[in-house]
């Protein structure tokens, strides 16, 4: 029997002989595939209570263990930058769910919160380890995110789309996803990562099935009717594309530019979903915008906490990143939030890794072009947010999979048959 069934480079996801001979051996690098398994899940499962649960199951207990017996080097001294940096943002928060503390009625959302931070910070750190320790988890990550959102666009458009009637607000469609993606915006952003994803791929290795998976994510987009995940989109095909093959945009985006303006003046197909969507107004992002500004100088340096909502039925936070972390975490939260973000980008332009850069410049691109329309609470989990803040700027960053001497984690080889 081949050793090639057990690698753990060759597919997304371990066998599970590989997990049962880790559980035994490393318990760390079993951390690492049970990541990915949670990650490709999360497409996959119902949002509440499975997915969560799979988190709260199958990784929190088994991360006490590891840590307990000190199979994570914890020193803060050979952690990498990025890393560094997600924490202070982490850290914003937590000050600021600490000092919003006044009386013994907040104690319970305080307790909720610290309870977010702690599993954000779990996950933050598990993915931040695999990137810093698996030369491999990259590209694995890639291909499951590509397998598991096209899954979960079949069963979308299948079982939902085909035997379920569509949410309208007034005559406009927006179709429902499923799993983390049942929120038309959150679900685009996240189906924006697979799409590029999916695109690099296709750009690099000219094979149909990334064409179409890429081609599945788009219409997944459109029929969400999310207008800023599709403007990020639109932002960040042409860097990518532009930076894979520069002469693409020379010649593509001319043709381009004359089938969007016959398309939108025919009024037909997909070009009507985009006359919809561009028609429908600001969608209170305005109105919001101002709330938050009048609330943000109340609370102005550690913010009111993330426990905070608008005095508003259907629409409680910004719909903003930078807004969102001033009015939950303050001026430190933001501040905090401004050199995570600088560190990712430092991270990425220093990385020796640079036919990996045009897929990184463009997640980033579109991660921050969504963020100032639809993002809330950084700390809040497990939820979208991972899939779309976290996990996004972690894979930008391009975390050096080991230091110079220092030896790559991998799976025990299989025993002889």
């Amino acid at each position: 029997m081949s050793s090639r069934s057990d690698a753990l480079v060759t597919n997304m996801l371990a066998s599970p002989r590989v997990l049962i001979r880790l559980w035994r051996e490393d318990r760390r690098a079993l951390l690492h595939e049970l990541m990915l398994f949670f990650i490709g899940s999360g497409f996959i499962l119902p949002n509440e209570p499975v997915w969560s649960d799979v988190f709260y199951i199958g990784i929190i207990p088994l991360f006490i263990c590891a840590a307990c017996k000190k199979d994570f080097d914890l020193r803060w001294t050979s952690a990498p930058a990025p890393l560094l940096a997600g924490a202070g943002v982490i850290l914003s928060f937590c000050i600021s769910t600490l000092a919003n503390v006044t009386a013994t009625s907040q104690i319970g959302a305080a307790a909720f919160w610290m309870w977010n931070i702690i599993c954000t910070s779990i996950f933050v750190f598990l993915l931040a380890d695999g990137f810093a320790n698996r030369s491999d988890y990259r590209n694995r990550l890639v291909t499951l995110m590509i397998t598991a959102g096209m899954i979960n666009i079949l069963i979308a458009l299948i079982l939902r789309l085909g035997f379920r009637s569509l949410e309208w607000q007034g005559d406009i469609m927006r179709m429902q996803g499923w799993g983390l993606t049942r929120h038309p915006i959150l679900g685009a952003v996240i189906m924006g990562s697979v799409l590029l994803m999916a695109l690099s791929r296709a750009l690099s290795r000219h094979q149909w099935q990334y064409w179409g998976a890429a081609c599945a994510a788009l219409l997944f987009i459109l029929l969400t009717g999310s207008r800023g995940p599709l403007v990020g989109i639109l932002v960040a095909v042409p860097v990518l594309a532009g930076m894979r093959h520069p002469k693409i945009i020379l010649m593509a985006l001319p043709v381009l530019a004359v089938i969007m303006v016959i398309g939108l003046r025919a009024d037909v197909g997909v070009f009507h979903l985009i006359q919809e969507q561009i028609g429908r107004g600001d969608s209170h992002r305005f109105r919001l915008w101002a709330l938050a500004w009048r609330d943000i100088w109340h609370m102005p340096v550690f913010g009111h906490g993330p426990a905070w909502k608008f005095n508003t039925p259907d629409e409680p936070f910004p719909h903003n990143l930078l807004l969102s972390t001033w009015l939950y975490a303050g001026a430190v939260g933001v501040a905090a939030l401004l050199i995570y973000l600088t560190v990712v980008c430092k991270s990425l332009f220093m990385s020796f890794e640079k036919s990996a850069r045009p897929l990184s410049v463009a997640i980033l691109l579109h991660t921050l072009v969504s963020a100032m329309t639809d993002f809330a609470q950084l700390v809040k989990g497990p939820a979208p947010m991972w899939y779309m803040f976290w996990l996004t700027t972690l894979f930008v960053a391009q975390i050096s999979p080991r230091s110079p001497g220092e030896p790559e984690i991998k799976a025990p080889p299989s025993p002889p048959v």
